[in-house]
C-alpha cells in the first residue's frame, strides 16, 4: 500500500520529480530513464510513482511542454514582433530561438528523434494533437497578422509556420553540415528566411 500525502506533500513531490526528471531524461533520454531512477531521485516508493503520472512519458511531456511555454514566454516578451516586424527583427528572434534550444540539453535531448517517437507511440494520440495544435497557435496567429499588415509573402501560414520551425531543428545536423562552418550556415539560413518572408524593412 503506498503512502497516503497531504495536498501540500503531493505538490512538493510533483514539482521535484518534474525537477530530478527533467535532469535525468536531458543525461539519458526517455528509455533509458526508468521509473525506479525517477522515484529513486525524489525519495518516494515506486509505487507512490502513480499517484502522480500514469506513466514516465507523461512525466517527460508535462517536462517539455514547461519548456516550451517557459521558450516562448521569453522569446515574446524579448522579440515585440506583433508592433513592428522587419527582417532584422526576425532574424534576431530565429537566433535567440535557436540558441535558447542549443542551449537546453532537454530539449536536444527530445529533438534527437528517438525520444520524440516514444512519446508520440506511448501517449494518447489526442494529447500530442492537442499539443500540435497549441504550437501552431503560437506563430499561425502573427503570421496572419502580419499578412494583413502587408508586411510578410502571401503564403500559406503553415508553410511559414513550418519553415520557421524548420530552422530550430538544424543543430540535429551540425556534423552533417560541418562544425567548423556551422554557425555561418546558420547565419545566412536565417538570414535569407527573413528576406525570403519579410517583404521589405521598415527599420
Amino acid at each position: 500500500m503506498t503512502k497516503a500525502f497531504s495536498d501540500k506533500e503531493k505538490e512538493l513531490i510533483r514539482n521535484k520529480l518534474v525537477e530530478k526528471g527533467k535532469e535525468l531524461f536531458a543525461r539519458y533520454g526517455l528509455r533509458k530513464t526508468s521509473i525506479l531512477d525517477l522515484t529513486k531521485a525524489v525519495g518516494i516508493a515506486q509505487g507512490s510513482y502513480y499517484n502522480f503520472f500514469q506513466s514516465k512519458e507523461e512525466l517527460y511531456f508535462e517536462i517539455m511542454e514547461q519548456e516550451e511555454q517557459f521558450m516562448k514566454s521569453k522569446l515574446l516578451s524579448t522579440h515585440k514582433l506583433q508592433e513592428n516586424l522587419t527582417r532584422q527583427a526576425l532574424e534576431a528572434f530565429l537566433t535567440d530561438a535557436f540558441e535558447m534550444i542549443d542551449d537546453s540539453s532537454f530539449i536536444k535531448k527530445l529533438m534527437n528523434g528517438e525520444d520524440y517517437e516514444l512519446l508520440v507511440r506511448k501517449l494518447p494520440e489526442e494529447r500530442i494533437a492537442k499539443h500540435i495544435e497549441t504550437d501552431s497557435d503560437i506563430l499561425t496567429p502573427m503570421i496572419n497578422m502580419w499578412q494583413k499588415q502587408g508586411v510578410v509573402i502571401d503564403r500559406s501560414s503553415e508553410v511559414i509556420g513550418g519553415l520557421l520551425r524548420a530552422v530550430f531543428t538544424l543543430s540535429l545536423h551540425k556534423k552533417e553540415i560541418g562544425e567548423d562552418m556551422f554557425e555561418d550556415v546558420l547565419k545566412l539560413l536565417i538570414e535569407l528566411i527573413a528576406k525570403g518572408i519579410v517583404k521589405e524593412d521598415k527599420s
